[in-house]
Order: C-alpha cells, then structure tokens, then sequence
C-alpha cells in the first residue's frame, strides 16, 4: 500500500469528526435558542357557573369590574387613588361574569366555595401563572400598559435579575439548576407576543423565593393597595382598600394557585359573614389565614418601592 492510498481512510476519519463536531454544536446551539426563547400561548379556558350556595357579602353580581363588582361594606369608602395608579388599574381591571367555578389553564373548571371576583386574564397554555407568577403578571402588566418599561424587572430565584428592557434588544437568560447567566440570542423584538415571552421566562424561574428577596417587611398598619402577603409556601396581593370615619381599613386580597387558574378575590369565611374584606385588625394578628394559607404578620411584605 502506498502513501497516498494509506491516507485515504485517515482523511475520512478527519472529515467524519469535523461533521461530527459541526453537527454537534448546530444541535447544541439550536437546544439553547429554543431554551432561552420561549413561545406563550393563551390557554383555551372554560366558563361555567358555580351555583354558590351561600351568599357573599358586598357583591354586585350586575358589576364588570372590580370597582363595581365589589362594593365595600357598609360604614366604609373605599380609599381614593390616582389617575393612571396601580390601584386604578386593579379597580378597573374587567372581570369574568358573577358566580363561576375557577378556570384552570388545562380547559378544566375548579369549584372554589371562597371566590367573590374572578379576574378576566389570560393564562399561558403550560401552566405556570401560579400564585406568585401571577402577582408579578399583574405588577408587569400594569407598567407595560403604561409605558413604564424601564420598571418591568424581575428577581429569578437565584437572584440572578431579567430585566424586560435588555429582553428586547435579544438578550436572553439561560439557566441551568441554581445557576443562570445572559447571552445574545435573539434579534431586538419589542412586539407584545415578545413581552408575553418574556413573562414566560420569569414565571419559569421566579417564585415566592425571589419575591421575598425583592420586598422588605412592613407593619400591618402599612398595608396599601400592591403590597403582599408571602411566605415560602404562598403569596396573595392586596388589592383594593376602604375605611371608615374612625380610619378602620379593610383590604381586598387576590391570588392564583397550584394548578394555574385565573387571579381571583378571596372570602373571609370565618365568622357569621362571607366577606371578601379581611380587616386590619385581623391581619394585624399575629396569626391569621387567608383562603387556606396560613400567614403571620412578618409575611405582610412590600415589593420593592411599592405602589
């Protein structure tokens, strides 16, 4: 055999290696753009009605918002808020019609006895705007919807932070178990199907963990409209408050959970009255519940600079 013919099958191997190796980081490179571009859906939900069987105080079954779906009870005002606030938002924010079970993201429907508003907000089809995913939808949603991008900046659970504004130039996080770092992945994208990616991205890696990281304890006598209450295990938002002539406040409080369903008001079923007002006095309690979580007063929380 001559040199020329022994060289023949090393120069196949060399070649197979290369297209080996080329192939290998294609694929590679196309798992990562996939994992760090994520595509949200809507969900197809379901509307049925829940045919309550007991009567919820301060309800408006006619009202299409929480402002006039939920009137505050009787000797209270609801506190006044700011044109273009969160707290206008949340009053205005369009609700799902009275008296319907829970949707779930699947297509199913849950019979929650303690719901009094149920929030008309889209879900993902894959099932992540749980509880604190859906307080930071709302937070998000709120400075999208007014323009205030800058301000659309979430903590993963690691600390590592997603920023909205560096999303849209292609800037993308890609995490793997406690770890994550940025890359260039994508082309500059400020449509609203990318805001919507984006959201996915931090409802993947967020949680109750880094909303406590990115929130400071506060007094009960504090609590305003934005707030949270949130341990490691839950969180709901405040979102909504009256008060009296004796300055006696009472607080709405709404949630999602395990599985992902719509944001919704909660009741307080304890006592002679369903209500959906829990009072200051009984979240100034060392010890309180709400809906079926258990909270104590160092859970009251304000994310970041608050509302």
């Amino acid at each position: 055999m001559n040199k020329s013919t022994a060289e023949k099958p090393k120069g196949k191997k060399r070649a197979f290696r290369i297209v080996f190796l080329l192939v290998f980081i294609a694929a590679v490179l196309t798992a990562v753009y996939i994992r760090v571009n994520p595509k949200w859906k809507a969900a197809e939900l379901t509307i049925e009605p829940a045919n309550r069987f007991f009567e919820i105080q301060s309800l408006n079954p006619d009202g299409t918002t929480l402002e006039t779906r939920i009137v505050p009870p009787e000797g209270y005002t609801r506190v006044p808020v700011e044109n273009g606030s969160f707290g206008e938002y949340l009053r205005k924010y369009p609700l799902l019609p009275d008296d319907i079970k829970l949707p779930v993201f699947d297509g199913s429907t849950i019979n929650s006895s303690d719901v009094a508003a149920v929030f008309d907000i889209s879900l993902g089809d894959d099932g992540y705007q749980q509880c604190a995913d859906s307080v930071i939808r709302l937070y998000s949603d709120y400075f999208y919807e007014t323009g205030q991008f800058d301000k659309i900046s979430f903590m993963f659970s690691n600390g590592d932070v997603c920023d909205y504004n560096r999303w849209k130039k292609g800037k993308r996080m890609l995490a793997f178990a406690d770890y994550s770092f940025e890359i260039p992945a994508a082309f500059p994208d400020s449509s609203e199907q990318q805001y919507r990616n984006y959201l996915k991205e931090v409802m993947r890696y967020a949680g109750t963990l880094s909303l406590q990281k990115e929130s400071k304890v506060i007094s009960p006598d504090e609590l305003r409209t934005g707030d949270i209450i949130c341990n490691d295990v839950h969180v709901v938002m405040i979102v909504g408050e009256a008060v009296n002539e004796n300055g006696e406040k009472c607080y709405l409080i709404g949630q999602s959970f395990i599985p992902a369903v719509c944001f919704h008001i909660i009741t307080k079923t304890e006592g002679k009255e369903v209500t959906p007002w829990f009072t200051q006095e009984y979240l100034s309690k060392d010890f309180f519940t709400v809906g079926s979580f258990p909270f104590n007063k160092n859970d009251i929380r304000r994310w970041k600079d608050g509302f």
